[in-house]
Order: structure tokens, then C-alpha cells, then sequence
């Protein structure tokens, strides 16, 4: 049997997810919006989530949504809801080295009010709520970032860009 070979890049989008091993690096941009990335040591299989607000307004109506991949990824809860079901296809999430990015200051003023600070505190909620210790973190700041995560090796490269010079 010929394993089909990975593709290279696969670009995640504000509201997108992807979960699997099909892509050999998943890149995003983060302003004040998080991503969450998940690998596996052993399966070498990852993903990564990229949402913009931390909860949406209107699903609170549709608990039976939340479970599902094809909920609006926007929005923290249902981008996270969506990893998850999809990681608990493989292990439990505690195999999982997870780790958060973003939530970046896109303004000049930095207060407990902005979305960047909305989306960070969910996912530490989040992480919290589903008794996960990251990985890795690096949020907050008034940068943005250019996020990898290489799905064999699980590496994550970040590169941070100052939003509010001059």
C-alpha cells in the first residue's frame, strides 16, 4: 500500500481549523485573534485553530451545535469545540501538547476590554475548564504573529511584528 505524500503548506484563515496529517507545515497571521495549536508525539498528527471572538452570540441557542466541526470556527467556542471533537478521534486531549498564540493589542491602548484580551482569557479558560496544562504560550503584547507548526515534529516557529510603531 503507497501512503499518499503530504502536501506542504496549508494556510488557516481567521474562522478555519484543520486537524490531521495531510500538510507538512499549517501557518496563520495573529493580530488580536488566538490560535490554538494541538500535536501528538507519537501519532505526529496536528492541528490548528485561528478564531476571532471568543463567543458567539447567537449558538448559546444551539448547545447541540457545539460539538460539530461545521459550527461558525469564528468564534472560540465552536473553533475549540471543533478541535477537540476532532483530537478525541485519535487520544485523549492530556496526550495532546497544546499550546496558545495571539491576542495581540491591535490598538494603542491596551486595556482588560479588548477583543485580544476577550480571546486570551477564554482560551485560558478553556484549557483551564478541560484540565489541560499548555504546552506552550505566548500571547498578549502589542505585536502580531506569523505562526508555523511543522506536523511531523511538532516544532512551532513564531515570528513577532510590531503593530503599534510609531
Amino acid at each position: 500500500m503507497t501512503l499518499p505524500s503530504s502536501q506542504d503548506l496549508h494556510t488557516i484563515h481567521p474562522g478555519d481549523w484543520y486537524f490531521g496529517s495531510e500538510y507538512r507545515r499549517l501557518h496563520t497571521l495573529l493580530g488580536s485573534c488566538v490560535a490554538l495549536t494541538a500535536w501528538h508525539p507519537q501519532l505526529k498528527i496536528g492541528g490548528l485553530c485561528h478564531y476571532l471572538l471568543p463567543a458567539s452570540p447567537y449558538d448559546h441557542v444551539q448547545q447541540a451545535l457545539r460539538n460539530k466541526p461545521e459550527s461558525d470556527c469564528r468564534y472560540a467556542d465552536n473553533a475549540l469545540a471543533a478541535m477537540k471533537f476532532a483530537m478525541l478521534q485519535y487520544a485523549q486531549l492530556r496526550e495532546f501538547h497544546i499550546a496558545v498564540f495571539g491576542g495581540g493589542d491591535m490598538f494603542a491602548f491596551n486595556s482588560p476590554a479588548s477583543i485580544g484580551y476577550d480571546n486570551i482569557r477564554y482560551a485560558r479558560q478553556w484549557l483551564q475548564r478541560e484540565q489541560i496544562q499548555p504546552y506552550r504560550v505566548d500571547v498578549g503584547g502589542t505585536i502580531s504573529r506569523s505562526l508555523t507548526l511543522i506536523v511531523a515534529t511538532g516544532e512551532i516557529h513564531v515570528k513577532h511584528y510590531q503593530m503599534n510603531a510609531g
